[in-house]
């Protein structure tokens, strides 16, 4: 029998045993699906005689690809060359090497190149400015002309787009197709399109592949799931393994529905359920499951765990963000001091929370206790693009003779000035003497240019004048966002995460009450990015976003910022956003609780500073779904008003 075979429990054997047909793989939180997976292909290789180069394993991201390879050659103890473990765009990439006449058919080169995003949306708005498109509309065109050929009819290529946007998006393909590139939408469907309109194509394929199995299923989008059915046809078998609980993808195109009707496209198909978790203690799972519990559209699933209760969940609210960040940071340091009982290191422990502006409050407390932290799969706060380039434009605007200020955004947004001419305006800047409003008022003239470097010049002075006149922080920021473009500029380079981006920069307003003035806000922020965290070697408290969460756990999670309107976010509690949107936020929160393995803590705060507002807010819906068995801690002050409390979302407290 296979190696590992031994370890898996009798569900989990019983999924890798199943090779009569299509399986789908209800695989919980923690529930080992991994090890299934492996032990499966493992299975298939040498107690089942099927080729490696016959099984194709498909994962959302190359590192986890790679991960697979190397535990399915640790099991079988042999050279697994031509197995296919990919992701599906390097499948189709694959795929389109392997097929270069068809490929040269459709007019391409067979030795095509790939644009990267950056030179995709580089490309668009060339071609969206020659249409006269204003620069403020240019990151919804780009989005418009992607989503438009990821939707397109993979059988004639022809695509539904906005009358206002065809000539942006003929003009786009034709480009790509004259310079001899794909995007990354090519990648799947180019291949769609020759497997569908060629017959003798798409049984070579299938004639390749004996065996599908695929990962993170309930991720999955329609051209992908299309692409599967095409491969399987009628003698292939595929094996998706994934969980509906954990689909948190649906803004960025993943279609629960797919593995919710798995059975329906893939007839005959065989459901396991693996239920039992080897991660988290039975307390957090307790709470878990009473809180995915609530949503009406998943598959019944209850996870349960032969290991003992722990400490119970705990959840505490506080009057303020400020007395929460505290807290966190107070908490930290008893377990890692040990007075909590068993001693913890700073990297077994997790801050979560719904949106990245959130982790400035954070990252200040822990920088103030000297707590090491990182930032995971993102950035810390002040270290941001964005929050640097804003900043820089402030610090400038009140000290015209800060040369790094002025080299970052000289140019952003984009003002026609070469490096000779931003040479010429440090020159002028440097030499110039008297207030910075007589230094900003004299540029135009003083740094001699001409033309558009002119223009450009005069176009600085008056930001940064308008910036100076500003009479608070939060005008001063809005000045940079509009009157300067930078939003615009935002939305442009970075459509895919604009929002969250223009959201960091209001946050900024934060660093200050209303009425700090411009000086002040920067001596503040000047304290936390002068202030070292900690060496990187060492361990460290880990920040990150509850989606960049997926897939990880740790000893110890705090999920922080539990409010309504934080979480869910305000976007999804509008009318027009349904309840999958709320749904969905749910699925996101049991990932966020489903990381933790001993000790689980939920936060929320009445009152919170947040982009330059105070936010009056009750607990979040989800914090009502708990159940009774969770130990609840009121830090609010007496007499501040039970409304919190109360409402269709109301909690009975223990005080």
């Amino acid at each position: 029998m296979t190696a590992g075979f031994g370890a898996l429990n009798e569900r989990q054997k019983a999924a890798v045993e199943a090779c009569d047909g299509h399986e789908l793989v209800l695989a919980g939180a923690g529930s080992g699906k991994t090890r299934v997976l492996t032990v499966k292909i493992a299975h298939l290789i040498r107690d089942r005689g099927v080729a490696p180069w016959r099984i194709m394993a498909v994962t959302f991201t190359n590192k986890a690809a790679r991960e697979m390879l190397s535990r399915v050659t640790g099991m079988v103890g042999e050279n697994l060359r031509g197995m296919q473990v990919c992701t599906f765009h390097s499948w189709g990439l694959r795929f389109l090497r392997r097929h270069p006449k068809s490929l040269e058919e459709l007019g391409y080169p067979a030795d095509f190149v790939i644009f990267d995003r950056a030179d995709c949306r580089s490309l668009i708005k060339k071609i969206a400015k020659e249409h006269d498109f204003e620069a403020s509309a240019i990151g919804g065109v780009i989005e418009g002309v992607s989503k438009a050929y990821a939707e397109c009819d993979p059988r004639t290529l022809e695509a539904d787009v906005d009358e206002s946007l065809r000539g942006v998006y003929e003009a786009y393909r034709a480009s790509l197709k004259a310079q001899g590139a794909l995007d990354f939408d090519d990648l799947m469907i180019l291949p769609l399109h020759l497997l569908i309109t060629d017959p003798a194509l798409l049984s070579d394929e299938r004639g390749r592949v004996e065996w599908i199995l695929v990962d993170e299923y309930q991720d999955v989008n329609r051209p992908q799931h299309t692409l599967l059915k095409l491969l399987a046809g009628d003698a292939n078998r595929v094996m998706a393994v994934g969980d509906p609980d954990q689909s948190i993808y649906g803004w960025r195109g993943a279609d629960m529905s797919l593995i919710m009707n798995f059975e329906r496209d893939f007839p005959k198909a065989r459901v396991f359920v693996l239920d039992q978790n080897y991660r988290s203690s039975g307390s957090i799972l307790e709470a878990a499951n009473e809180v995915i519990r609530n949503n009406f559209n998943r598959r019944e699933k209850n996870l349960w765990t032969s290991s003992e209760k722990g400490d119970k969940v705990t959840l505490v609210k506080f009057g303020n963000d400020i007395g929460e960040s505290e807290f966190i940071a107070d908490e930290i340091e008893r377990l890692v001091s040990g007075s909590a009982g068993k001693p913890y290191d700073y990297g077994d422990i997790c801050v979560l929370y719904r949106i990245n502006a959130l982790s400035r409050v954070y990252e200040q407390s822990l920088l103030e206790r000297g707590i090491p932290y990182r930032v995971v799969r993102g950035t810390s706060f002040y270290e941001r693009r964005e929050i640097k380039d804003v900043l820089a434009m402030l610090r400038l605007s009140v000290n015209p003779k800060d040369q790094a200020s002025l080299e970052r955004v000289a140019n952003i947004p984009p003002r026609g000035l070469g490096q000779k001419s931003v040479s010429q305006i440090a020159a002028f800047l440097m030499d110039a003497e008297g207030t910075p409003d007589e230094i900003w008022d004299g540029l135009g003239l003083g740094a001699r240019l001409k033309g558009r470097a002119a223009e450009g010049a005069a176009d600085m002075s008056r930001v940064m004048l308008k910036i100076r006149a500003a009479p608070s922080l939060k005008d001063a920021v809005d000045c940079a966002l509009y009157d300067a473009g930078y939003a615009d500029w935002l939305m442009g380079e970075y459509h895919e995460d604009y929002a969250d981006r223009l959201e960091n920069v209001r946050e900024l307003v934060s660093i200050m009450p209303d009425g700090g003035n411009i000086a002040d806000a920067l001596a503040e922020a000047a304290i936390y990015t002068d202030q070292e965290t900690a060496d990187a070697a060492g361990p460290q408290v880990n920040l990150l976003t509850l989606h960049a969460s997926k897939g990880l756990e740790f000893p110890v999670v705090f999920v922080a910022g539990m409010e309504e309107g934080v979480f869910p976010t305000s976007r999804v509690l509008d009318e027009d956003a349904g309840d999958d949107s709320v749904e969905e936020e749910r699925r996101l929160c049991y990932v966020g609780m489903t990381r933790a393995r001993e000790r689980l803590y939920l936060s929320g705060a009445k009152k919170r500073r947040l982009f330059g507002h105070d936010k009056i807010s009750k607990l979040s819906r989800f914090t009502d779904e708990l159940p009774g068995t969770v130990r609840t801690d009121d830090r609010t002050a007496r007499g501040e008003g039970s409304y919190v409390f109360g409402g269709n979302h109301g909690r009975n407290w223990r005080w």
